[in-house]
């Protein structure tokens, strides 16, 4: 008895298809890698707009990364707190910062970009409260290198798809769907994956029917 092989998405499929209908994606710098670092604790748990409100106050009360590095904890949580969790955050960014001034002995973090990209990975993740999802947003987005974020979007869309086995988690979905893609395709698959989950594949009433990956999504053809 024959049997007919579902076609499943691939990753040259999501540049390809998703890359038609969201158009070209181009890497633009953001913030350097330490204040990259500050804003992704900010961003961890909140939105996208309280996180830049909670980053621009603590520049605008500090000045710097080396001036929030030397305040109290008490005033960068006040800093932070239109944020929301700040009296989790607070610590932790100034941990953090503690630990690259005692390791580096300043606050640039530009050398990350002349290591290989493990090495630069292992780096950040052996500061305190640094995962990979963490380590993956400062080298690409602030280095430019070809390091794949997981957010909850690329997650969920992942799994439907196929890309990710349903058991796989958030963490070991990095290194599984980084090489996936050529390093130079790396930050567009992972602002197209971001971008389908917002405006397609929705946690709560995803739009089949205007997906143009339906056709080999794994979660829609099992019904």
């Amino acid at each position: 008895m024959s049997h007919i092989q579902q076609t499943q998405v691939t990753a040259p499929d999501v540049m390809k298809h998703l890359g038609q209908r969201y158009g070209p994606v181009e890497w633009e710098h953001r913030y350097d890698p330490a204040s990259e670092l500050v804003y992704t604790i900010l961003s961890q748990h909140t939105s996208d707009i309280n996180s830049e409100r909670a980053f621009n106050s603590l520049m605008a009360r500090f000045g710097s990364v080396e001036g929030v590095a030397s305040a109290p904890v008490d005033e960068i949580e006040d800093a932070i707190r239109m944020g929301g969790l700040a009296r989790v955050k607070a610590p932790r960014i100034k941990a953090i910062l503690d630990q690259i001034a005692q390791d580096v002995g300043s606050f640039d973090l530009s050398f990350l970009g002349e290591l290989p990209l493990d090495e630069a990975k292992d780096w950040l993740k052996a500061l305190p409260g640094v995962g990979p999802k963490t380590a993956a947003i400062v080298l690409c987005f602030a280095l430019g290198m070809p390091a794949m974020p997981v957010d909850t979007h690329i997650y969920r869309v992942s799994k439907r798809l196929g890309l990710i086995d349903q058991r796989t988690n958030a963490e070991r979905a990095h290194d599984i769907l980084e090489p996936m893609v050529a390093s130079e395709d790396v930050f567009a698959f992972h602002m197209y994956l971001i971008r389908h989950g917002r405006d397609t594949c929705k946690a709560q009433l995803p739009r089949c029917d205007e997906c143009v990956l339906s056709w080999g999504c794994a979660w829609f053809n099992a019904g």
